[in-house]
């Protein structure tokens, strides 16, 4: 008989013994919580199911208002009950987080509407319980354009559009990986009955992993272990929804950006074709991590993020009473770290951060200095709500620096690895340059950059990993935050190393440090520095009306000539039609391109008076710069740092505006030829 009776969890089991246990009489809830040592509010969600299992079972169970309960049977009776409990199937309830988790991928698998009481069956809990876990998932599928809709006879279900749902999706799926999980996945490993089994096909997973690698290969791109699964698992469920629909292969273009030639890779690999939407939301996600054309790297997109970078600094720098201002790897790799971290911000792609907990409990001045900057910049810039585990990555990049003694010479050269992405890396590697003066951080990198081949010839002795490894070489898994287990490991790991480091010859220099260095390169980076600042113009544009205006004195500033300007006409309203050109700092328009209508680097302000004025903006002129179109890097480099110091330095757009031209350039040749000796050395 026992195999037909309902399951029961390990709490409503230990009810119904309990009420075995008692004097036959009526009890209350609280009486029976008490006893079993859970709370009231437990008991009476666990009441229905055990009401339920009593009656299959053919006992009396009576539940009065005002007198409680009462397990109505003789003391025989009771004992054959205790039985047939004891014979009973009982399941383990999963915890909140978990059996939300469970719940949500199963609303978003569903094709129909699902039937609430048999999720509550399903998930073991009280249908009162149900729709408080409800509740929570409609708040959270809300933030990617994903509605829950119940109806009373129907059942419940999410409606949204294909992309939306497969955002919520591909989110529910990186927050409920372990870390054992992570490490596999990362390596293409899928287990069954895992949670990436319950949501993908793991075939084409796999399939889909080796396009992905093929194409940073081809695109010389290597995306951080985060950034290549979340774009993993979004391609993956594309093509399943791709293929349930029936889609098949077409005719397409030839691609002419890495987002069409990975479109174009995907379909060729799984016989079908993107929808443009699709390849559209590729483009903007490699974005992140892909700077388009040189014109990029200095245009307004970098000046924005090079402000947002700047400000979250300053405002470190006044809570902590500290000065970064000799830290120019802070700089680099904050800058580095923001442009992927607003996309995940932007299109509500969460990742765990482990280390959140850590840092607030170990390192609080840190954290409430670097969450009140976020703060900051939220309002400051309208920018999307940045949350406490994207802030705790950004305070790892303060730590580290906080945390720098100085360069140290060390014996046993290690290898910092971090599947969560380079602040976790560098955070690690700061603390134990900091505390193990023996050994020497030779890199931090992915773990899927792992090779024992390459470990081995760069003359490498350990690996310090975030997360345990399936490797063939020497390691040890540690916290990020460096806490005392991990230092005892440290210490063994470090006297086993002595008389073993091995005294192989130092890594090679990057090809681009050595392509960099060089009389030659010298004289041409110095001499496009020197054209640009001989050439540097402030010209007054009266009565502009409209950015329009603008950008018609844009092109004439350097080229007198009618088909030259018509020419830089043309490229800067066509990189004005790729995106706004407003940099809201400096209330200015950032009119930059590559043309063959000059020969060297051209840079100029041009004052609009009035100001123009658009909707939420005060345009009081234009930045105009402009490199020849030959293919040299030299003019991209010389414009990145002039972008850079608009930014960095506000005194510089002080003196543009102001038409102080000799003192512009007096200013900015003082930081151009002080980074210009640091790029030397």
């Amino acid at each position: 008989m026992s195999e037909t009776l309902p399951s029961l969890t390990a709490n409503g089991q230990k009810l119904i013994d309990r009420l075995l246990t008692l004097p036959q009489g009526w009890v209350t809830a609280a009486m029976l919580a008490e006893s079993i040592g859970v709370s009231r509010r437990t008991v009476l969600r666990e009441l229905p199911s055990v009401e339920q299992w009593i009656a299959a079972a053919g006992y009396r169970f009576v539940r009065s208002p005002g007198q409680g309960l009462l397990l109505d049977e003789p003391p025989a009776r009771r004992e054959q009950m205790r039985a047939l409990l004891n014979g009973s199937t009982v399941y383990a309830e999963l915890p909140r987080r978990q059996r939300r988790q469970k719940l949500l991928g199963m609303l978003l698998q569903a094709r129909e509407p699902m039937k609430t009481a048999a999720l509550a069956r399903e998930l073991l809990v009280s249908e009162s319980t149900l729709a408080a876990d409800l509740d929570e998932i409609g708040q959270w599928v809300s933030s990617y354009a994903v509605t829950l809709h119940r109806r009373p006879g129907v059942g419940v279900w999410l409606k949204g559009e294909k992309l939306s749902c497969r955002r919520a999706a591909a989110a529910l799926l990186q927050s409920s990986l372990t870390e054992e999980e992570l490490q596999a996945v990362l390596r293409g490993n899928f287990a069954a009955g895992g949670a990436f089994a319950a949501l993908l096909n793991t075939k084409i997973a796999e399939r889909v992993w080796q396009v992905l690698q093929q194409f940073e290969q081809k695109e010389k791109l290597r995306l951080p272990d985060a950034g290549f699964l979340t774009l993993a698992i979004h391609c993956t469920l594309t093509v399943q929804q791709l293929r349930e629909q029936g889609g098949s292969s077409a005719a397409v273009h030839p691609p002419e950006n890495a987002a069409q030639r990975l479109g174009a890779a995907l379909g060729q690999a799984f016989g079908l074709t993107l929808p443009t939407e699709e390849v559209q939301y590729l483009e903007q996600y490699l974005a992140a991590y892909i700077t388009g054309d040189d014109g990029e790297k200095w245009g307004a997109g970098e000046m924005h993020l090079r402000h947002l970078t700047e400000r979250l600094i300053s405002e470190v720098e006044r809570a902590m009473r500290v000065d970064f201002s000799g830290y120019a790897s802070l700089r680099d790799n904050l800058f580095t770290h923001l442009r992927p971290m607003l996309l995940r911000v932007r299109e509500q792609i969460h990742m765990d951060n482990p280390q959140l907990d850590t840092i607030q409990r170990e390192y609080p001045q840190l954290w409430a200095a670097t969450r009140a900057a976020c703060d900051t910049v939220e309002m400051e810039l309208a920018l999307p709500h940045i949350p406490d585990s994207e802030a705790a990555y950004l305070a790892m990049h303060f730590g580290a620096v906080l945390e720098q003694n100085g360069a140290l010479r060390q014996a046993a050269r290690v290898v910092v690895a971090c599947p969560l992405g380079m602040g976790s890396s560098r955070f690690l590697a700061s603390r134990i340059e900091g505390e193990f003066p023996t050994l020497k951080v030779d890199g931090c990198c992915s773990v899927r950059e792992l090779d024992p081949e390459q470990l081995h010839s760069r003359g490498i002795d350990l690996v310090i990993a975030t997360v345990p490894l399936e490797l063939a070489y020497p390691s040890i898994t540690v916290n990020p935050a460096l806490l005392e287990p991990d230092r005892a490991l440290l210490r063994d790991a470090v006297q086993r190393l002595n008389g073993t480091v091995r005294t192989g010859t130092p890594a090679e220099p990057s090809a681009a440090s050595a392509a960099e260095g060089g009389l030659r390169y010298t004289y041409r980076l110095t001499r496009s520095m020197v054209q640009m600042l001989d050439h540097l113009c402030i010209r007054t544009v009266c009565k502009p009306v409209s950015r329009q205006g603008l950008i018609d004195a844009a092109s004439r500033l350097f080229c007198p000539n009618e088909d030259a300007s018509r020419l830089v006409a043309q490229q800067l309203r066509r990189r004005e039609a790729m995106g706004d050109t407003y940099i809201k700092p400096l209330f200015a328009l950032l009119l930059h391109c590559r043309t063959k209508a000059v020969s060297d680097c051209r840079f100029g302000y041009l004052q609009a008076q009035p100001p123009v004025y658009e909707a939420g903006k005060m345009i009081m002129g234009a930045l105009v710069l402009l490199a020849p179109d030959t293919g040299d890097p030299i003019p991209v480099e010389v414009m990145r740092m002039v972008s850079a110091q608009l930014i960095e330095e506000p005194e510089l757009i002080e003196r543009l505006r102001t038409g102080q031209r000799d003192a512009a350039v007096q200013l900015l040749e003082e930081k151009l030829d002080r980074l210009f000796s640091e790029h030397g050395n």
